[in-house]
């Protein structure tokens, strides 16, 4: 997985200038120093490079131009953990400047199956740029490197696409793990408020507490509502009134999944309440703008009001 070292040296190529004349508030430690106390057997590659080789692989070692999959794990010369693999290993080019330079360097000094500490002064890793709060500038670090595979180009194509698979099984799952879950909290949540809800054709939970006395809306409709939409703990997260009520169109994206199925179950002059999954909602995305806070996988609940629904006839006579 391409993360935070092809970002970091996206960063360092492009917005050094910018920030190079920031400076850490700590004098950084000394790489040399902290090798002879702590690794003394190290070995110098060149200036600013040493490893450490825990095992050695048998296999071929990295070229340019090779892809490279390895386990990783980044760490200030304090121990911090600055960055690492989770799920998946990660992939590379070597010697086309998508990871920094140390690691450039260093894959080609070792064999596949190789375990391996390398240590990188700062002009071969984050140099004066640093990488945000995680790295200051003119830090050396060290990583641990566990040399998995070498990859040719049609090799490396074929491994994108069956990473490309396994990302979106693991995404479909988490999405199916978490519309579960929601559904569980959203039940217990009608158990303890009293709310006799229904399910829509979406797996919507809604009650209709006062049924009005107009129609219902059908996709392509106009429709004024009056509501209030908040989370399960309470936290209102956007409201209005009558007199400025929301308006859309039903059907036409105008409105989260959701509120545009669960609608349909409300006539004009209808009232009740709308317990929506964060499937149909905002999902793993935050929203933060203008007032409005909903953390990612929020439960959005609405206490709604049908004003007005208005057809596309009515509408046309109306112009």
């Amino acid at each position: 997985m391409k993360r935070a070292i092809l970002v970091l040296i996206l960063g360092i190529l492009f917005i050094a200038k910018a920030v190079s004349a920031h400076s850490s508030d700590q004098d950084p430690i000394s790489l040399e120093s902290f090798l002879k106390e702590h690794y003394p057997q190290a070995q110098k590659a060149e200036e600013g490079l040493y490893y450490v080789i825990d095992e050695q692989g048998n296999g071929q070692k990295p070229k340019e131009a090779d892809y490279v999959v390895l386990e990783f794990e980044g760490k200030k010369l304090d121990g911090t953990i600055f960055d690492k693999t989770d799920d998946e290993p990660f992939v590379f080019q070597v010697g086309y400047r998508q990871v920094i330079k140390g690691w450039d360097k260093g894959v080609q000094l070792f064999s596949v199956g190789s375990k391996v500490k390398i240590f990188l002064a700062p002009q071969l890793a984050y140099d004066k740029v640093g990488a945000g709060k995680l790295v200051p500038p003119d830090t050396p670090v060290m990583f641990e490197l566990e040399i998995l595979k070498i990859l040719n180009d049609s090799q490396y194509d074929q491994y994108m696409v069956e990473l490309e698979k396994r990302e979106k099984e693991k995404y479909l799952k988490k999405i199916k793990d978490q519309f579960e879950f929601d559904k569980k909290a959203i039940h217990e949540y009608c158990m303890d408020n009293k709310i006799k809800a229904k399910r829509s054709r979406l797996g919507v939970s809604y009650e209709v507490n006062k049924k009005g006395k107009g129609a219902y809306p059908k996709v392509g409709d106009r429709v004024t509502v009056q509501y209030r939409g908040y989370l399960s703990n309470g936290e209102t997260f956007e409201e209005n009134s009558e007199k400025k009520p929301f308006v859309f169109i039903v059907g036409q994206g105008r409105v989260i999944k959701g509120l545009d199925d669960a609608i349909l179950s409300f006539n004009q002059g209808a009232e009740g309440t709308i317990l929506i999954t964060s499937k149909l909602a905002y999902g793993p995305m935050p929203i933060e703008e203008k007032g409005v806070n909903i953390p990612a996988h929020s439960i959005l609940i609405f206490n709604l009001k049908v004003l007005k629904v208005e057809s596309p006839p009515a509408l046309e006579q109306k112009k």
